[in-house]
């Protein structure tokens, strides 16, 4: 059977799933605020934008299939970049620890912290398999997937002689690790401040997940 042509469109306070041939609305969902990235893993849509007088990041999880809204944060305050186990979406957030978050109930797991303040910027988020990375020049970190503490991998100590700028695994949103900056760069605009990227200062290079 052939696949039907369509695609989700985002306008402020609401997103759709459109159909390309027949020219029609599939669905249409109300969201809180302006939507500038989407991401679809499964059935769960992901929408990020800023609400509508531009200070707060807002997360919002619907059901790409019906358009259901099954929850909307603005916990995280920055553009994240989401990777996938299961039903789970792990990414870092503004204070770059390292977060758990149900893609059907929005519950959060855990927000960890898992460097001091400074060292905490080189670290980039990968899934390889069913393993959670944390990946630096110096060291690399196995997140445990229940509570979010960190094991050293003692092995992996200083295996890259320069610093690591981007990572990715098997498990990652690809369209959202290239948008991600151009949303926030967006939003930075649009606001008049420079918004953090990915929860940082620039030190956590491109391509990581938070």
């Amino acid at each position: 059977m052939e696949e039907k042509k369509e695609v989700f469109l985002g306008q402020k306070g609401s997103v759709a799933r459109y159909n390309l041939e027949t020219q029609t609305v599939t669905w249409s969902t109300e969201v809180k605020g302006t939507p500038s990235l989407i991401s679809i893993y499964k059935d769960h849509l992901i929408i990020q934008g800023l609400n509508k007088w531009g200070t707060k990041y807002i997360q919002h999880c619907l059901e790409a299939s019906s358009g259901k809204l099954l929850w909307f944060s603005e916990e995280f305050k920055c553009i994240v970049v989401p990777h996938f186990i299961d039903d789970d979406m792990f990414f870092l957030d503004q204070k770059r620890q390292i977060c758990k978050v149900s893609l059907i109930r929005g519950q959060v797991y855990f927000r960890e912290k898992f460097a001091g303040t400074f060292r905490k910027y080189s670290y980039l988020l990968a899934i390889s398999g069913r393993d959670v990375y944390l990946i630096s020049k110096r060291n690399t970190l196995l997140v445990n997937k229940a509570d979010g503490s960190t094991s050293q991998i003692k092995e992996m100590n200083e295996f890259s002689k320069q610093d690591i700028t981007a990572a990715s695994g098997n498990n990652l949103d690809q369209i959202s690790n290239i948008s991600s900056h151009v949303a926030a760069a967006a939003a930075s605009q649009a606001s008049g401040y420079v918004a953090p990227v990915n929860g940082g200062d620039g030190g956590g290079g491109g391509g990581d997940g938070g």
